[in-house]
């Protein structure tokens, strides 16, 4: 049995029983035989999407979660249980009522986009660029920036934006938001330099204390 196929019967087998249905009651709801939810439920049988869609639809379980854990994994580092977990379920309602009462129009028709249109790219991956992007020096990200505004602005003189009708960024914020991290870099930068400066007063300090006790002890 392939691991994804693994995958699909584990997803099916903790949908059900987080919502306190036992195979028989699925298999009535679905018009099925108990014996292929068992089968479906262990791997010994492929189920048809059609199928895997009917059953959390009989669960009255969203299927989107387990979906996104079958295809990436790697997304959930507690496997299942973090679809389940009260923690993700308060940042879930966070990012809800973040979108539902406090982000722009803006926000809401690019955060759309990004997850729903045919523009190419694995939303996914994106997330996982935008994080590992975050994560990384100042300086990497002020030329990361960099060339971002350098490839838009290029798109746009040279008329090859791959999607004209799609919420366009505002470069006015991305300008500001390059600037800002210049002006944070240039900070850590002498904050770093003082560091150092204060670090060769100290060795400086320690090395005449111990000549002044070596002196002494002659």
């Amino acid at each position: 049995m392939s691991a994804y196929r693994c995958r699909v019967a584990e997803a099916m087998t903790a949908a059900r029983e987080a919502a306190g249905v036992s195979q028989r009651e699925l298999a009535d709801r679905l018009g099925r035989d108990k014996r292929t939810i068992q089968k479906w439920e262990k791997g010994e049988m492929k189920i048809a999407l059609e199928d895997f869609l009917a059953v959390f639809d009989a669960l009255k379980v969203q299927v989107e979660p387990y979906s996104k854990w079958i295809r990436h994994p790697e997304l959930f580092p507690n496997g299942l249980s973090d679809i389940l977990q009260y923690s993700t379920d308060k940042k879930r309602a966070a990012l809800g009522d973040f979108y539902r009462c406090q982000a722009s129009p803006m926000e809401v028709e690019q955060e759309y986009y990004f997850l729903y249109a045919d523009h190419g790219s694995d939303y996914h991956g994106m997330y996982q660029q935008w994080m590992a992007n975050l994560l990384t020096p100042l300086r990497d990200r002020r030329r990361i920036c960099a060339q971002v505004i350098e490839n838009y602005n290029e798109a746009l003189a040279t008329g090859t934006i791959t999607d004209p009708d799609a919420p366009q960024p505002n470069m006015e914020v991305l300008q500001a938001c390059y600037r800002e991290i210049e002006k944070n870099e240039i900070r850590y930068e002498a904050y770093n330099m003082e560091n150092a400066e204060e670090r060769k007063k100290m060795k400086k300090i320690e090395k005449e204390e111990q000549l002044d006790l070596t002196a002494t002890r002659c």
